[in-house]
């Protein structure tokens, strides 16, 4: 294994941790990324994944996720092996809820709710797509943050499961002060083929939801979640699905951060996909520390 290896999390690796071994009735065994050994820091975005997974293994496969809503309540520990037990709250005749609790040595350090539904027809409307320039004209992210020596830590400059291209990053990007309602665009896409499952796309997009969802909510301070001295973590964290979500072609993420106080900050995106077709919506908010704070 190589350096940039123990900072990454690549596409099959990914796919094969979604696969969840079964450990009684509607409880499930999870594995941690090699990435976590590294940082020692278990990603709440593999976890929600993969509760997904576990929780849509207890539904009719007919009925596809539309929401997610997640609490993390304590840092977990990737030496520690990690369990999902489903409850099965409801069965009704257009909706599927169920809650998903992560244990680790018996206690629960995220607690998720997910619902599930039937495609229905129905009113339809979406806000449109912003303008923004295609993928092709943007330099992936890793590339671009190889070229900023110190300013950002090496899992960013490695190729990862997703391959990720902020639109305007470059080597000012993170000092810049930029208003709240400035929103960042970024298009992402995993970086090889996925399952034709739509539940293992849907996980897929919840773990990309995770990967620098709060990085706007350091714009309007001219910070960078890669800042020394900056301690973000996950609070909670809700994904809409709006339809089968086509994870392996390029989406376009517009993010903002509408608020921040108290140490805290909530962040907002809305996916498109490349038809400028809403396909899914996020919200988080993240513990925002800094310096001594």
């Amino acid at each position: 294994m190589t350096d940039a290896d123990a900072w990454t999390t690549p596409l099959p690796e990914l796919i094969d941790l979604l696969e969840l071994a079964p450990a009684g009735t509607d409880r499930f065994a999870a594995r941690h990324a090699r990435v976590s050994v590294t940082t020692g820091h278990v990603f709440g975005g593999l976890v929600a994944a993969q509760a997904l997974v576990a929780a849509g293994a207890t539904v009719d496969p007919a009925r596809l996720p539309h929401s997610m809503h997640t609490y993390f309540l304590r840092p977990g520990n990737a030496s520690r092996p990690l369990h999902l037990e489903v409850g099965r709250s409801r069965d009704g005749r257009s909706f599927s809820q169920r809650q998903v609790v992560a244990v680790q040595d018996d206690r629960p350090i995220a607690e998720l709710s997910f619902s599930f539904a039937a495609a229905r027809a129905g009113l339809a409307h979406q806000v449109a797509a912003p303008a923004a320039e295609g993928p092709a004209g943007v330099r992936p992210d890793h590339e671009v943050l190889a070229e900023l020596p110190g300013e950002v830590m090496p899992y960013a400059t490695t190729l990862d499961a997703f391959e990720v291209r902020t639109v305007g990053l470059g080597p000012d990007w993170f000092r810049a002060v930029e208003p709240p309602e400035q929103p960042t665009l970024v298009w992402m896409r995993a970086t090889g083929p996925a399952p034709e499952d739509p539940l293992v796309h849907a996980a897929l997009l919840v773990y990309a939801s995770d990967m620098r969802i709060l990085h706007p909510a350091l714009r309007p301070h001219g910070r960078s979640m890669y800042d020394a001295d900056v301690l973000p973590a996950s609070i909670d964290h809700a994904v809409w699905f709006h339809r089968p979500v086509p994870v392996d072609q390029w989406l376009l993420w517009r993010c903002d951060s509408p608020w921040a106080g108290d140490g805290r900050a909530l962040v907002r995106a809305s996916v498109y996909d490349g038809a400028g077709t809403l396909v899914a919506s996020a919200a988080q908010e993240g513990l925002i520390r800094v310096g001594a704070d």
